[in-house]
This record gives C-alpha cells, structure tokens and sequence, in this order.
C-alpha cells in the first residue's frame, strides 16, 4: 500500500514516542524511515522537559507543514504527555503557542494530528497488553522501555493492525479514543 503522503513529521517529547509513532507508521502503512523525519527532542540526561520542546517547536514545525505541504502532501503528528492534565488542555497550549508565535492553529482538514496519551504513552502500553488501566494512574514505572524501545513492537503492532483494519477498539483508554477519532479524521485518507 502506497501512503498519498510523501512526508511525516514526528514531533514529540522522547524517543519511545518517536519509536511508537514509526513503528504505527511502519507495521500499518509501509511508511519507510526516509519518508519521517524528527526534528529531535531532549535527550536524557539534562535535555529539558519534553513537553515543553514540543510547545515551544510546535508553531516551527506548524509552519514547516504547511510550506511543505503546498507541494508534497506531508503529515504532522505531535506527541506530548497529558500527564495530570487533559487531553483538551494541551490541545489549547499548542493552539496557544501556535497563536503566540503568529501561526494560525490548525484547520479541520489540515493533517496535522495530536497525539495525548493520559500519563503517558505507557498507559496505552499498559492497555495493549490487556491491562484494566485507570487514567488518573502513571503505568510509566511498569511500561517504561526506555533501551528497550523494540520490546513494545508487539503492542504497537496490535494497535496498527486493528487500526489498519478499521477495527473498533473495545473499552480503550479515553485519550486512545480521542486519538484514534483524530486518526481517521485528519489522516486515514492520506495512509490509504
């Protein structure tokens, strides 16, 4: 299957994140490493908080998509953290910071998509391997993989196929069913 998108750019918090979203684009679309491209994130280690490189990048890349996309059809996905917040409050800091910066936030059918897994990404890990997860817990202690980003293929493998499919997902976690809404809105057809 051949994506009518020629570029996707991943801007997120860390690099079990980067690793999720290519491994989503690789199992379910055939998106090759040469079509992503990730203009980085903090490194462990003193890098700085996550969530704030992709606020402060987000208006950056914004406008990058959109001068690129004006001739070559390219995906944005931004990964960040809700952690104790909303999905709705980091929706309207990344508008905010969009505004701030002078860029107009998002339309309904630009293909820009946010990605904001309550806690953390590992919450969804957590529910990918059969997990009953409450969303006001951090499963980050049990789901981390950090080094160990490939053990979470076979998670990222069953999200993609049921995804690939079309396929509902039974009871998932709150923000799993928000992104998966912006999946299909703003990107299904561009994957197919």
């Amino acid at each position: 299957m051949t994506s009518k998108a020629s570029q996707f750019i991943i801007l997120c918090e860390d690099k079990l994140q980067d690793f999720a979203i290519r491994r989503f684009l690789k199992k379910g679309w055939d998106i090759t490493a040469r079509q992503i491209r990730n203009p980085g994130y903090p490194k462990d280690g003193g890098g700085g908080s996550g969530e704030k490189h992709v606020r402060d990048k987000y208006a950056e890349e914004l406008k990058a998509f959109r001068n690129r996309n004006a001739s070559a059809s390219t995906v944005l996905i931004v990964v960040i953290d809700a952690d104790a917040k909303s999905v709705a409050v980091h929706n309207n800091e990344l508008n905010t910071a969009a505004h701030k910066n002078g860029i107009s936030i998002r339309s309904k059918d630009e293909a820009v998509i946010h990605i904001i897994p309550k806690w953390h990404i590992e919450t969804w890990l957590a529910w990918l391997d059969g997990v009953k997860i409450d969303e006001n817990t951090s499963y980050k202690p049990q789901y981390e993989y950090k080094n160990r980003e490939s053990e979470t293929h076979v998670f990222i493998d069953k999200l993609a196929d049921n995804c690939k499919q079309n396929k509902q997902l039974e009871n998932p976690p709150d923000s799993l069913k928000k992104a998966c809404y912006e999946f299909n809105l703003r990107l299904r057809q561009l994957l197919s």
